[in-house]
């Protein structure tokens, strides 16, 4: 995750500084997110039907080989945007199937009655790696340059990978996960996920949710470089903008932090809704010309309400499936819920393109909004099945 977040400041910057286009650099967000709709549906399944700490190892392998290939490339004198695009591709795609073993591996480790603490600990790990990895890359940017700050990337997968095979488990609770005899196939297995979704309206309403808080965020994050450089005049190459990738680290520390103590399932019809309407507030609030310790500050909040919004969407799930379809259950979330950020960085980058980029954040405030004021119409007619 720290090396993610290296890379997450550094492409992006890469790709700025190459093309001098909002509209290519949301691009290569929102590329980041299309294999989960592609591959999401087959990706659940097999984490569910296998050894999900293969595939966890097996994606960090991958994802690594495949992000060192830019820097390479660099050095070698042939890299190119479109290189950078087909490496966020494949990359993610390899993300999709160690993503679906996650979502089965941390229940199936702690148990539901720790579950919220639990997601709100691994929550808070990753948002230290947040700060942190946008503080490095704004400092590798300035000494060696964008694209040589993605070895960081590269070799924390190779890490993680050997960190991870000292872990002696297949991630699975023994004691409600079909036997090898009796696994379904998998068409059987998507079909048994959708009729679970279709079947507890507080999951689908929180989807719902998540689609509309996820389009709205693709817009503000997958934008967020033109922003610091058209918007607060801060220069591409500037360490400043790494300070604004990791006041999103901040919110989501704090919001892992506190996690666990607010987090109930029958207060999922007041933390949604409220969250929501916060991020809305937020990025309202960016689009009026704040000083950048004052963006700082709201971005903090914005990925505080953004992160609570997400985190109380996957642990519902974790909690409410059984063992043996909680990755396809929660894959199909993820799908559901990340498939509006590709839509939303590409909104948002055809709004800067045309208007500017705070049109494009006001755009995304009116949907976090609306999307807030739905949830709360929807989840006070549902109660919690878990």
């Amino acid at each position: 995750m720290l090396g993610s977040a290296v890379s997450g400041v550094v492409l992006p910057l890469v790709v700025y500084e190459a093309t001098g286009s909002a509209a290519q650099t949301g691009a290569l967000f929102a590329l980041r997110v299309v294999p989960y709709l592609l591959f999401g549906l087959i990706a659940g399944p097999i984490a569910d039907r296998g050894n999900r700490r293969r595939l966890i190892i097996g994606g960090n392998l991958v994802e690594g080989s495949l992000v060192a290939t830019i820097p390479l490339a660099h050095a070698l004198g042939v890299l190119t945007i479109g290189h950078i695009y087909v490496v966020a591709l494949l990359s993610a795609t390899a993300f999709v199937f160690s993503d679906a073993a996650v979502f089965g591996a941390v229940p199936a480790l702690v148990g539901p009655t720790r579950l919220p603490a639990a997601n709100g600990l691994l929550s808070s790990l990753a948002s230290g790696s947040e700060i942190a990895g946008p503080v490095i890359a704004g400092l590798l940017v300035a000494s060696i340059g964008a694209t040589n700050a993605v070895w960081i990337d590269a070799t924390s997968f190779f890490f993680a990978a050997a960190v991870q095979l000292t872990i002696r488990s297949n991630y699975r609770d023994p004691t409600t996960s079909p036997s090898a005899d009796t696994t379904p196939r998998m068409r059987e297995t998507i079909g048994s996920a959708f009729r679970f979704i279709r079947g507890d309206r507080s999951i689908a309403t929180l989807l719902l949710a998540g689609f509309g808080n996820s389009f709205a965020f693709g817009a503000v994050l997958g934008l967020l470089v033109p922003f610091a450089v058209e918007e607060l005049n801060i220069p591409a190459g500037d360490s400043r903008i790494g300070f604004l990738y990791g006041a999103l680290g901040v919110g989501s520390l704090i919001a892992g932090i506190v996690f666990a103590r607010v987090f109930r399932p029958e207060r999922i019809r007041f933390l949604t809704p409220v969250s929501l309407a916060c991020s809305g507030v937020m990025a309202a609030a960016l689009t009026t010309g704040p000083s950048w310790p004052a963006a700082v500050s709201l971005l903090a909040a914005f990925s505080w309400a953004i992160t609570l919004t997400i985190m109380v969407g996957i642990t519902y799930r974790q909690l409410a499936a059984p063992d043996h379809l909680r990755s396809s259950v929660n894959v199909i979330g993820r799908m559901v819920a990340w498939g509006g950020q590709p839509f939303g960085a590409a909104t948002g980058a055809l709004i800067a393109s045309m208007a500017s980029v705070n049109n494009a954040y006001r755009a995304a405030a009116v949907v976090m909004l609306l999307t807030s004021l739905l949830a709360r119409i929807a989840l006070r007619q549902t109660r919690s099945s878990v």
